[in-house]
């Protein structure tokens, strides 16, 4: 069922997250395949050229991982969900093209989603279930954010370990929010 068909441009309400996640960084990057969380939080994103790894609060790169002997491929494991970061010697749970879905949920009760109002379209929505208001459209109980940087399709998206960053990935980078360090 496409949204627009009921007369609703779901465009038309994407707006910045409110409290807590109104911290946004944006993290350029070109053809990203895969992408994903280290063990300690940082931001991983994989391209056809290598890997890097970002702090979700600068968006600062910690570790930039050019792939000149092509082996980057041979890092993940056998099923796609996983990939090996040589210089952390970290194993971590990766999401994209090549991967899983990423955790759409938290202990603490947000929950994200994503909205297709037509083909090759998405929007990526959050709520805290805890104070959702029950409408009578499901798409009203999430926040849709808006976007900077990625276009609004083939995205993937999901929360840290930590669960204090909710991270929305594409082929052109990330566009990370941050809540409060407590």
């Amino acid at each position: 069922m496409s949204f627009k068909s009921d007369k609703v441009n779901l465009f038309d309400f994407v707006k910045e997250p409110s409290m807590p996640w109104q911290n946004r960084i944006i993290i350029p990057a070109a053809g990203i395949i895969a992408s994903g969380w280290t063990n300690d939080n940082k931001v991983f994103l994989l391209s056809s050229d290598g890997y890097s790894v970002s702090d979700p609060i600068t968006g600062q790169r910690k570790i930039r991982n050019y792939d000149e002997d092509n082996s980057v491929m041979k890092k993940f494991s056998k099923d796609n969900l996983e990939f090996t970061i040589d210089e952390l010697e970290q194993t971590i749970k990766v999401f994209g093209l090549r991967g899983g879905d990423g955790n759409h949920y938290t202990s603490d009760f947000w929950d994200s989603t994503s909205f297709s109002p037509s083909l090759y379209e998405q929007i990526i929505g959050i709520q805290n279930i805890k104070t959702r208001n029950s409408q009578s459209e499901y798409w009203k109980e999430f926040e849709l954010i808006s976007l900077k940087r990625l276009e609004y399709h083939n995205l993937k998206f999901g929360f840290s370990p930590n669960e204090k960053h909710f991270g929305i990935f594409g082929s052109a980078g990330a566009e990370i929010f941050s809540r409060d360090q407590d």
